[in-house]
């Protein structure tokens, strides 16, 4: 049993590690973790002493994925507590998308003995560096607690880094041995998130060259929605009349039914309203966007005006597109003292005919031919038509691309990613959100959520909506840069409509009226919807 140095340094109560822990998770403000039943009690009754709700799951990789979810949903960090460690490289994917696709995870586990090590302990590699090590690449930190009276301060840290500037998972590992010993754990030191903050010259550039521009262009992405700066942008395109477009991550930054609003995707996946503006706006302001291979069809954007290109990570800046005007900073930061600039110099806002443009270059939203079984559109335009969500979670594959035509027109209502590294956003999203969300996936996208499913459905607010084509198609990128959508020559075997139907509870449906009496129902959770294997797609080709 330790002693502090100086009792004013620390909370002035001795405490072993489990209740360490509990404190300083409710001292930082989380009030929400995802583990496992596996989680020892010790620690469970110490999260809930301090005030913390403990959402279980029978695997890492479930609890993986809810975290994940909350975290997007409530732009916050989710919280995973994985105690003993090893059991995390079953959601080393997740982690992984979680680190590509921005989103703050906080993972804590345990190493079973800091003191003697490689003893062949249940749940122990063979050494202690191994489960950091395999973890690195994704993970923004990574950190090990060898003393009580570190464990607040380095949870803190961690946390902190996870939200900071691009926010990404962090990862603390804390000895067992802490569970058997007592000492005073040190204050925590009221640390706050990092920003960047944008350099005034450089944002009195761009000032300048949007106030003179005739026809300026905005490209919203998703560190509009990170930095919670949609309102900005909105302010922002109306007081210099410029048309928006967002990337696929982006959709919500700006209403679909805003006058400004020119569609979502760049390149060949855009619509022609936002094709025609790009190339022919003479500024290009692209906003908190890496310009990913899905959103901008394999980076067949085309434009020839000046490139302002903000990002809060100055690494994906000029990895693409080589920016005339380069912007390291906090998106909404940035946005905040650009229209500070601009107000100073524009007293009326400026009326460029901006939406009249958008009305004139914008052709039919949905070039289809006629068809007589159910297409990924003719899910769009039901969800369309119905409503009746209030967040929309899709896992992007080539039977549900074409969702992100739905119309979006309140902000963090849609979510998403464009690594597409593994699925699991869909049925993730609608368990862990306190919404009535509906989750889009496809076959992929369910079968190894199953358990997850079937023991949370009570959970479940909204609906899962499964475009099942019976795994016909994928999305290719192995022959072009520009994603298209390939048949496969294989298909699944099992009878995946009996498992919806009976493992699930769900419905199967066959025609649109089918569909639309599901979407309308109230008891009806699980949708399958056969679609048609030959089917087109508004956003990919077929090769």
């Amino acid at each position: 049993m330790s002693q502090p140095k100086r009792k004013e340094e620390t909370v002035g109560v001795e405490m072993k590690g489990e209740e360490a822990l509990a404190y300083v998770l409710n001292d930082i403000g989380l009030t929400k973790v995802f583990t496992t039943y596996s989680l020892p009690n010790i620690v469970k009754e110490m999260l809930k002493k301090y005030n913390i709700e403990v959402d279980f799951s029978i695997s890492v990789k479930d609890a993986s994925w809810l975290a994940y979810a909350y975290a997007m949903e409530n732009n916050s960090v989710g919280t995973i507590i994985q105690i003993p460690g090893s059991k995390l490289t079953d959601a080393v994917d997740v982690i992984a998308q979680a680190y590509m696709e921005s989103v703050p995870l906080l993972i804590i586990s345990s190493v079973r003995s800091h003191k003697d090590t490689g003893r062949a302990r249940i749940g122990e590699f063979r050494t202690i560096d191994d489960l950091s090590n395999i973890l690195s690449p994704i993970i923004k930190t990574k950190e090990r607690v060898i003393s009580i009276e570190e464990i607040t301060v380095t949870i803190e840290k961690a946390y902190k880094e996870a939200v900071s500037n691009r926010p990404r998972p962090s990862y603390v590992e804390i000895s067992e041995d802490l569970f058997r010993a007592k000492a005073y754990p040190l204050s925590t030191a009221g640390q706050k998130p990092e920003k960047r903050t944008p350099d005034k010259n450089s944002v009195a550039k761009v000032a300048e060259l949007l106030t003179n521009a005739k026809l300026p262009v905005i490209i919203a992405g998703y560190g509009v929605v990170l930095s919670d700066a949609e309102d900005m942008l909105v302010e922002l395109a109306e007081l210099i009349d410029s048309p928006v477009v967002t990337t696929f991550k982006a959709k919500g930054s700006i209403p679909s039914n805003h006058k400004l609003f020119a569609g979502e995707g760049l390149g060949a996946f855009s619509t022609s309203a936002a094709n025609y503006l790009i190339e022919n706006a003479d500024v290009i302001l692209a906003l908190g966007t890496r310009f990913t291979q899905l959103s901008t069809a394999g980076w067949s954007l085309k434009y020839k005006g000046i490139l302002v290109h903000n990002n809060v990570d100055g690494e994906d800046i000029g990895k693409v597109f080589m920016p005339h005007v380069p912007i390291v900073a906090d998106t909404g930061l940035f946005l905040r003292e650009l229209l500070t600039q601009l107000k100073a110099k524009i007293k009326e806002k400026i009326n460029r005919g901006a939406s009249d443009i958008i009305y004139k270059t914008q052709r039919q939203a949905y070039p289809i031919t006629s068809h007589n079984d159910i297409w990924p559109i003719d899910v769009v335009k039901m969800l369309s038509s119905i409503g009746g969500f209030e967040k929309v979670y899709v896992d992007i594959s080539a039977t549900t691309i074409d969702l992100v035509r739905l119309p979006i027109n309140a902000k963090k209502t849609w979510y998403t990613a464009e690594s597409l590294l593994e699925r699991g956003i869909a049925v993730g999203g609608i368990i862990a959100s306190k919404y009535v969300a509906y989750g889009i996936t496809d076959i992929e996208g369910i079968l190894p959520h199953l358990s997850l499913l079937k023991y949370k459905m009570d959970k479940i607010k909204g609906k899962l909506i499964i475009l099942n084509d019976g795994g016909a198609n994928y999305i290719e990128v192995s022959n072009s840069d520009l994603p298209t959508i390939a048949r496969s020559q294989t298909s699944f075997n099992a009878n995946f409509d009996e498992i919806a139907e009976k493992a699930l509870g769900g419905v199967t449906v066959n025609t649109l009226t089918e569909l639309e009496e599901a979407l309308k129902s109230v008891d009806k959770k699980i949708i399958n919807v056969k679609i048609d294997p030959n089917f087109e797609s508004v956003i990919l080709s077929r090769i």
